[in-house]
C-alpha cells in the first residue's frame, strides 16, 4: 500500500530533526528538517513485490542499479553494495518484507523486515 512519508536516515545526507536529534527510522519522519532549515522532501512509499539487480551496468557509464517493483512501477537504487543485493534476495525467498520509500523513480530508503 502506498503512502506519503518524509525519510529520515533514508533521506538527504545529513537530514535532522527539527529539534537537533538524529534521524533513525522512517517511521519518526514528522519534524525532521534538512541542516539548513529547509523541510525534508515529501517521498512515497510502499511493498517491493519483485526485484532485480543490473549484473553489469548497461549503457556503459551509466550506474548499475538495484531495481525494485513497488505499486507496479519499478524504482532503482544506483550503485547499492553486494550486501544490499543480498539481502533484498534473501528478504523475498523467506517471504519478509522489503519496504521502499522513493522520490520518483529512484529509492532514497530501504527497510527488509519479516
Amino acid at each position: 500500500m502506498a503512502g506519503l512519508t518524509t525519510p529520515t536516515a533514508a533521506a538527504p545526507r545529513g537530514a535532522v530533526r527539527a529539534q537537533g536529534a538524529p534521524a533513525t527510522t522512517p517511521m519518526m519522519a514528522a519534524g525532521y528538517a534538512l541542516p539548513g532549515g529547509e523541510a525534508a522532501p515529501a517521498v512515497a512509499s510502499g511493498i517491493a513485490t519483485q526485484f532485480w539487480t543490473e549484473l553489469v551496468a548497461y549503457p556503459g557509464g551509466s550506474a548499475r542499479s538495484l531495481w525494485l517493483l513497488v505499486d507496479g512501477v519499478w524504482k532503482r537504487y544506483d550503485n547499492a553494495p553486494g550486501h544490499w543485493e543480498d539481502m533484498v534476495q534473501r528478504a523475498f525467498t523467506a517471504g519478509q518484507v522489503v519496504r521502499v520509500w522513493h522520490d520518483g523513480e529512484p529509492i532514497v530508503g530501504l527497510v527488509v523486515s519479516g
